[in-house]
């Protein structure tokens, strides 16, 4: 009989061993996750995109935005295949030094723009490319950020509001009323 409880006992140390064994390994990987975890929610966050510029002016804007809460620095671009937004080759050719230069910084909520093209043209030409992929890297205060990768697929936005008129147009129009 003590032998038998002897076995138990041994038993019992064993599952307690194991269980305090598999508390360790999750309270391990947890302590990883939540540091990982801080160390982003501390990084920058650079997003690009090509979207309507605000106002309703029917221009396509190639935008780079840190929305994170610190600096990025060295913020480097890679896009395939290269911007074209068929109005102008020398606009293209602009468009295409802007984002091969190194943007030394940019602070958190700040946002660059550039023309890229006049949207309702833009999607009137077939033989222009619809989708980029964009490569961003940059540092932040802990050192390199993990590259982030965008596909901008301009065939989402196709039809929205490019075509509403300016506001400009509509101060016109008002401006018409009045002198009538």
């Amino acid at each position: 009989m003590s032998n038998a409880l002897a076995v138990i006992a041994v038993l019992i140390s064993i599952l307690a061993l194991v269980y305090s064994r598999l508390q360790a390994v999750y309270s391990r990987r947890q302590l990883e996750l939540d540091e990982r975890v801080r160390k982003e929610a501390a990084e920058p966050y650079v997003v690009v995109d090509i979207q309507p510029r605000a106002g309703g002016s029917g221009l396509l804007v190639f935008t780079v935005e840190n929305i994170g809460p610190t600096v990025a620095r060295d913020i480097e671009l890679s896009v395939t295949p290269p911007l074209q937004g068929g109005e102008r080759s020398d606009w293209d050719e602009k468009l295409a030094r802007a984002v091969a230069r190194k943007i030394p910084h940019l602070p958190p909520r700040r946002r660059l723009e550039w023309f890229f093209s006049f949207g309702p043209r833009f999607f009137e030409k077939a033989d222009l490319p619809r989708q980029y992929t964009v490569t961003v890297k940059s540092k932040g205060p802990a050192g390199p950020v993990e590259p982030l990768t965008y596909v901008i697929d301009l065939d989402v936005i196709q039809g929205i509001t490019l075509d509403r008129e300016t506001v400009v147009a509509k101060l016109d129009l008002i401006a018409k009323q009045v002198n009538k």
